[in-house]
C-alpha cells in the first residue's frame, strides 16, 4: 500500500505539473533590459573622431524596424584616453545622409585630435541614469614595405605594351587583421571661382557608362595586402574625369594607392555581421560582437596608409 500511495501521489504531481505549465503561454522575447549601443572607428587620416552613444530599444512586436525613433543619449561623459593624454569630446549633429527611416540628424560626440598608427587607446562612456561602459583599441602599425606593380602604366596608359593591370602591395603587420584598398586620382579643374581640388576613386569594375560601379571589399589578412587594377578600367576612369570637365583646364596632380588596415575589433565586428563572409551557409543562430565592458557596439581602429606617385607635367590627360 505504501508503495501504491506513492505512485498515485507522484502521478497526481506530475498531472498538475502538465496543467499549471499549460496557462503560460512561450514567448520568444526576453524581458527587455535597457543597455548602452557605442560606435567608434578611430582613423588616422582625419583631424576628427567621432563616438555614437545610444540606448537599445523594445518594440511591440517582433520586427525591430517598427522603431521609427532614434535613441541617442545626450549629456554623457565620453572620453578618450591615448599616449598624449585624454580628449573629452562634445555633443555635435550630423546630416543623416539616409532618412528613409529615422528623419532626425545623427546624435554624435566629436573630439578634434588624430588618431596615431601602433598606439592604444582608451574609450571611456558615463551616461548618467543608464550606466558606464569602457573599451580598447590599438591602431593597426604601418607597414615598411610597400611597393607599385606595373607603375609604368599611370603615366601613358593608351600607349603602355606591358602588363594590362596595375596596383600596389604591402606587409601588414600583427596588428592588422583585415584590409582593404583605393586607388584614388587627385586632379585641379579650373571652375569660376578659381582651381579646384578634386578627386576620383577607381572602381575594380564598371558597366560601360558607369552607371554600375563596383569597389573592394573588406579581406583577410594573411602575410601580405594588396590589390590590382585592369588598365582598361583605370584608363576609362581618366577617360570619364576628362569629358565631365569637357571645355574646362585640368590638370592631373597624382594617384595614390590607399591601404586601409583594420584591427582585431573591426575585423571581428566586420566577420560577424557578414555571417563570417560565407555565401554557402545558412546559420540558424545569430552570434553577436561586442567589444564594450558593457552593453553592445564597437570600438575599433583603422589606419590609412598609401602610396603616392605624381604625374609628370606632359601627362597626356592634362588639358
Amino acid at each position: 500500500m505504501h508503495l501504491k500511495s506513492y505512485l498515485s501521489f507522484l502521478l497526481v504531481g506530475i498531472a498538475l505539473l502538465f496543467s499549471t505549465s499549460c496557462n503560460h503561454t512561450f514567448s520568444p522575447k526576453a524581458p527587455f533590459e535597457q543597455q548602452l549601443v557605442v560606435y567608434s572607428v578611430l582613423l588616422t587620416d582625419r583631424d576628427i573622431q567621432f563616438v555614437r552613444v545610444y540606448t537599445n530599444y523594445d518594440v511591440s512586436g517582433f520586427d525591430p524596424f517598427q522603431n521609427k525613433s532614434d535613441t541617442p543619449v545626450t549629456g554623457a561623459q565620453v572620453v578618450i584616453t591615448g599616449p598624449h593624454g585624454s580628449y573629452t569630446l562634445k555633443d555635435t549633429l550630423l546630416t543623416r545622409p539616409d532618412t528613409s527611416r529615422y528623419k532626425s540628424p545623427i546624435s554624435a560626440y566629436a573630439g578634434r585630435w588624430r588618431a596615431e598608427p601602433g598606439q592604444t587607446y582608451k574609450l571611456t562612456v558615463d551616461a548618467p541614469g543608464i550606466g558606464t561602459t569602457s573599451a580598447s583599441v590599438v591602431t593597426p602599425s604601418l607597414s615598411q614595405t610597400k611597393y607599385w606593380y606595373s607603375i609604368d602604366i599611370l603615366d601613358d596608359p593608351d600607349n603602355y605594351k606591358g602588363t594590362s593591370s596595375v596596383g600596389a602591395y604591402t606587409g601588414l603587420l600583427q596588428s592588422t587583421k583585415g584590409f582593404s584598398f583605393q586607388l584614388v586620382i587627385e586632379y585641379l579643374v579650373l571652375t569660376p571661382a578659381g582651381w579646384k581640388t578634386e578627386s576620383i576613386e577607381v572602381p575594380v569594375w564598371a558597366s560601360s557608362n558607369f552607371a554600375y560601379v563596383g569597389y573592394p571589399s573588406v579581406y583577410k589578412v594573411y602575410f601580405y595586402a594588396g590589390g590590382v587594377y585592369s588598365k582598361d578600367i583605370y584608363t576609362r576612369t581618366l577617360q570619364r574625369v576628362y569629358k565631365l570637365y569637357a571645355g574646362s583646364k585640368l590638370t592631373f596632380q597624382r594617384i595614390m594607392f590607399r591601404f586601409l588596415q583594420l584591427d582585431q575589433n573591426w575585423w571581428n565586428y566586420y566577420s560577424t555581421v557578414r555571417k563570417f563572409q560565407d555565401p554557402l551557409s545558412i546559420r540558424l543562430d545569430e552570434p553577436d560582437f561586442t567589444n564594450l565592458s558593457n552593453g553592445y557596439g564597437l570600438f575599433g581602429a583603422l589606419t590609412v596608409d598609401s602610396l603616392e606617385h605624381t604625374y609628370p607635367p606632359e601627362f597626356p590627360y592634362n588639358r
